[in-house]
């Protein structure tokens, strides 16, 4: 009776634990965030377990869910994750996105015949948001989620934020349910550049910027410069030479001379210049991924009030 009582207990634990392994794993949801400077991309991997505990999807009451009814759903999904994931981009009240898109992720998804609820757990779909920044970079955004009255306590959701080739794991549930992210992009001198590039786009060089001319295009322009046709039969050089002084053609010499040395030289200090900028760029970088990598234990706070 001993050794039944504890073969009876020894099992009725294991199935506990077999069963809590199971929960949690129906539980356990993912986030995939993709800042750029000027655009915000969310994807969110439930099962299809979850998604009913956001809306009803089996609307012929059939304990079963087709690939009909999942698609007939899709709009009313993406209008309840917009309305309980609160969204702040640079401090001003955002969206999640206005479009959404859906993917399955089992092979052979439209085939797929109607699923009972034991394959709820084990089918994953993607639900992507893009959300695009008009006329400001992207500085910051905060997420809070407002979904665990529906999903339940165990819920978890493991965010996995990508930029610049780095990867920052964030968990999000009902104890932590909010995070605000820096993205740096506001004091990043490569992004700051081709901003300035992309607003202005090649602007006129100014007086100072501009080398000298050559003395031909200032001849042509002076305004005692031979006029291009001949008169009375003689050529226009006989014309153009005129009494002494005459800058059509005695400046033409001097101002030639002149010209090329300014010119190299003018063309040596602005790549002296350029490399001088392209060093402070690549350090001011480096000191800017070093600071970001110090924020990371404290980027998770409460959001402004």
């Amino acid at each position: 009776m001993r050794r039944l009582l504890f073969l009876t207990i020894g099992g009725f634990l294991w199935l506990s634990s077999r069963t809590s392994l199971q929960a949690h794993a129906a539980d356990q949801s993912e986030m995939r965030v993709l800042p750029k400077p000027h655009q915000l991309e969310i994807r969110l991997t439930f099962n299809i377990l979850t998604l009913t505990r956001f809306t009803g999807i089996d609307t012929n009451g059939d304990a079963k869910i087709s690939m009909a009814e999942l698609t007939a759903a899709q709009p009313r999904i993406g209008t309840y994750l917009n309305q309980h994931i609160q969204v702040e981009i640079n401090q001003q009240n955002a969206m999640l996105g206005s479009g959404v898109r859906f993917e399955p992720l089992w092979p052979d998804a439209a085939q797929t015949p109607p699923m009972s609820e034991p394959e709820y757990a084990a089918r994953n779909v993607d639900v992507t948001f893009v959300q695009t920044i008009e006329g400001k970079v992207l500085e910051d955004f905060w997420l809070g989620f407002e979904i665990f009255e529906q999903t339940g306590p165990m819920q978890t959701i493991h965010a996995v934020f990508t930029q610049d080739g780095r990867n920052e794991d964030v968990s999000f549930s009902v104890q932590e349910p909010e995070y605000l992210y820096d993205t740096g992009y506001a004091e990043d001198p490569f992004v700051q550049e081709a901003e300035k590039q992309q607003k202005g786009g090649l602007s006129t060089p100014t007086e100072e910027e501009n080398p000298m001319r050559p003395a031909a295009v200032l001849a042509t322009a002076s305004p005692y410069a031979a006029p291009a046709a001949s008169s009375g039969g003689k050529p226009a050089a006989t014309l153009a030479s005129g009494p002494t002084g005459n800058p059509a053609v005695k400046l033409a010499t001097p101002i030639e001379s002149q010209a090329a040395p300014a010119a190299a030289s003018n063309e040596r200090w602005w790549m002296i210049r350029a490399a001088l900028i392209l060093v402070i760029l690549v350090i001011g970088r480096k000191l800017q991924l070093s600071a970001r990598n110090r924020l990371v234990s404290t980027r998770r706070r409460p959001r402004p009030r």
